[in-house]
């Protein structure tokens, strides 16, 4: 696999993996909700929201922060940008935008208060280095809340082949991109090899 390749998004952008993506998020969103709240997300805030997808965080950190507060979601795809601003149009959230491009990499014209991403770190093949670059967003103080993945965790308390059996492809996808599996385990370390503070 070249480079190019393994730099991309490992289960790619169809409309298949879209509409993943937005089943995946209705189950997820109470956990991401408590996250953000706990974590001190609250009205006001101007928010980074990094690897966007459909939309789903941003738009929830859109709720939080209210109409006093402001969000930028970003992502590599043209077509997930493209249904991530349909979406929030239709929910009527006026305080969110989308952008298109690597946020690490991007520019912007005000910092942020806090910096946010579901299941991002664990796509990317240098996740420290990447938080290093895009603390270069962030105001002194500033939050900066990801909620990672432990595929290598996820078992059934009663057997199940199938389960198993996708686990398995799940992990091996991820692999074979370059990247690990296990990444909601070494957040903390992580965290701490890009320079945030350890409390």
């Amino acid at each position: 696999m070249d480079a190019a390749s393994r730099a991309q998004y490992a289960f790619g952008h169809s409309d298949r993996e879209l509409q993943r993506l937005t089943r995946q998020a209705a189950l997820i969103e109470p956990f991401t909700r408590q996250l953000f709240l706990e974590a001190g997300l609250t009205s006001g805030m101007r928010v980074l929201d990094v690897g966007s997808g459909m939309g789903d965080v941003a738009m929830l950190a859109a709720e939080i922060v209210g109409r006093d507060g402001e969000v930028v979601g970003t992502d590599k795809s043209p077509k997930a940008v493209a249904a991530a601003h349909s979406r929030a149009s239709e929910r009527k959230l006026p305080n969110v935008k989308f952008l298109e491009g690597d946020p690490a990499e991007m520019h912007f014209d005000r910092p942020f208060d806090a910096i946010v991403g579901r299941f991002v770190l664990a796509h990317s093949l240098d996740p420290a280095g990447m938080l290093r670059k895009l603390r270069l967003h962030a105001q002194p103080g500033s939050l900066v809340i990801f909620q990672e993945p432990d595929h290598t965790g996820a078992h059934s308390s009663v057997p199940m082949p199938v389960f198993t059996q996708g686990i398995k492809w799940i992990v091996d996808a991820i692999h074979a991109s370059g990247r690990q599996s296990d990444t909601g385990l070494r957040l903390f370390s992580i965290y701490v090899s890009a320079g945030l503070p350890p409390l």
